[in-house]
């Protein structure tokens, strides 16, 4: 299928992989650009491709399905063009309308909470592997590693805990600006605190120490307000 994807996540992934991931314009699927696997070196050849572009792209659903990763596709990389940006207020209005109210009516209810209290859930199961979510509050923090976390208050008043915030740009930009040397936290908290329409994600089965294998939620983008800070890779 060829279709107009938005791009909705460029997100950190181990090594140089990144995940990408949208919505097809057309037919309103969730579209996680699996095979091949993307990294920055694609990121950066796509046109720095980020959150809000719009990428002309053929692709194919993955099978058999991995669940919760039913959005894994294959795609032509050779074919795969940047053809704009759509505006923020245009980005909201979509996403609005195919939001969740809760993370748990998104994933359903997580398997266990984990020593940091982040959540997890059972690999192998499940309806979806990324979300949009209607939230009253998102409250950025420090964890104890130098790490970004996410507090957030859903939409039905459920408290989600130490998140990881794994956007590409916002990584990037903590070792490569200049500002962000000094005012990292401040940086991201002006971009992303307040009353927003966050994305949400499982990772992929994952072996924690002493925990058992599971896919752990993560915060894969923050719709809080058109970026400025974070608009661009850093160099």
């Amino acid at each position: 299928m060829k279709g107009d994807v938005l791009i909705l996540d460029v997100t950190a992934m181990s090594g140089q992989h990144v995940c990408v991931a949208g919505i097809d314009l057309k037919t309103r699927q969730q579209v996680r650009l699996a095979s091949p696997q993307p990294t920055r070196t694609t990121i950066r050849t796509l046109g720095d491709l980020a959150p809000g572009d719009v990428l002309s792209v053929e692709w194919k659903a993955e099978r058999p399905v991995t669940r919760p990763h039913v959005e894994d596709c294959r795609w032509d990389r050779n074919a795969a063009r940047k053809t704009g940006q759509m505006q923020f207020e245009e980005i909201i209005s979509l996403l609005d309308r195919l939001a969740f109210d809760s993370i748990e009516e998104a994933f359903g209810p997580p398997w266990f909470e984990g020593y940091s209290g982040n959540h997890a859930w059972h690999p192998a199961q499940g309806q979806r592997p990324l979300a949009t979510v209607r939230t009253k509050s998102v409250n950025i923090k420090e964890d104890a590693d130098d790490r970004i976390r996410v507090d957030l208050e859903d939409a039905s008043g459920r408290r989600w805990c130490s998140i990881p915030l794994q956007d590409l740009q916002t990584k990037l930009h903590r070792v490569s600006c200049a500002d962000c040397q000094t005012n990292y936290v401040a940086n991201v908290r002006r971009a992303f605190e307040g009353s927003a329409l966050v994305r949400v994600g499982l990772t992929r089965p994952y072996v924690h120490p002493d925990q058992p294998v599971a896919c752990w939620l993560q915060v894969t983008n923050v719709f809080a307000r058109p970026r400025r800070h974070f608009q661009t890779l850093a160099p």
